[in-house]
């Protein structure tokens, strides 16, 4: 059963409950990713977390309301917060996790969030403009899953040979169907300010995922979100890049159940 949230500008954020727990979580999916890309990993969260997989907006069942902006996306996160109230988890991948971290930098009511390799923007980040122009003209000129394979390999830098591990899952399409929409995170990122002086301080517990084997651009912003703030622990996944989800989410789940296993989780 979907069920539906509605953020402030009006746009309805389609959830899914997927397992059943004493906590709530949501997750948002990164890039041209719907919710199932969290899916795996959600599985083996039975009986710790009820655990809602949210489609951002613009993907899958979710609704998208002209200007695009990060903004409306961190309004979109708060209204999930909301809905599934007091003591909910934020779990988010790649632009996901960007948008959640926006969206705490404005004061949102979440318990705690996870992480795993916020592109956030830092000092002297390349100008990807031509790449995004070069995803545009793609999707303009029908090509959806050119202007996919264009992002994995130039944003993300995930090699061939995972990309081609990727068209073999049964996301793959739906990956396709969203293209149209991730060059436009590309643009709002750009747009961001460089550095992370809008997270210091930030005392929302958080668990950030690295992949050892994810691009060096990763890993470092992935360690100056959580040097900005106040409480945040870095768990590599070992042997992984920046498709753990697809490729050994069982790994996600047990660094997610070890963080919340500790005896202060949430300190």
């Amino acid at each position: 059963m979907i069920d539906t949230v509605r953020s402030a500008d009006g746009t309805t954020i389609a959830l899914q409950r997927v397992t059943d727990g004493p906590r709530p979580m949501v997750t948002l999916a990164g890039g041209p990713s719907g919710r199932a890309s969290w899916a795996a990993a959600a599985a083996g969260l039975e009986g710790r977390f009820a655990v809602w997989l949210a489609d951002r907006r613009g993907r899958g069942d979710s609704g998208d309301t002209p200007p695009y902006s990060f903004e409306r996306e961190y309004d979109d996160v708060e209204a999930l917060c909301a809905f599934l109230g007091p003591g909910t988890v934020v779990a988010a991948h790649s632009s996901g996790a960007v948008c959640t971290l926006g969206a705490a930098a404005r004061g949102l009511r979440a318990s705690a969030l996870v992480l795993y390799e916020p592109p956030w923007p830092l000092t002297g980040r390349p100008d990807q403009s031509d790449v995004l122009d070069r995803m545009d003209a793609q999707v303009a000129a029908g090509d959806p899953e050119g202007a996919l394979v264009t992002g994995l390999r130039e944003l993300v830098r995930v090699p061939d040979a995972a990309i081609e591990g990727m068209r073999r899952t049964p996301i793959w399409a739906g990956r396709v169907a969203n293209a149209a929409v991730w060059s436009r995170e590309g643009r709002e990122l750009h747009r961001m300010p460089e550095g992370t002086a809008a997270l210091v301080g930030l005392g929302v517990p958080t668990l950030m995922l690295l992949g050892t084997e994810s691009p060096r651009h990763l890993h470092d912003s992935t360690h100056a979100v959580a040097d900005a703030l106040h409480h945040a622990t870095v768990v590599e996944l070992s042997g992984q890049e920046h498709a753990a989800l697809q490729t050994a989410p069982t790994l996600v789940t047990e660094a997610i159940l070890s963080y919340f296993q500790r005896p202060n989780p949430l300190a």
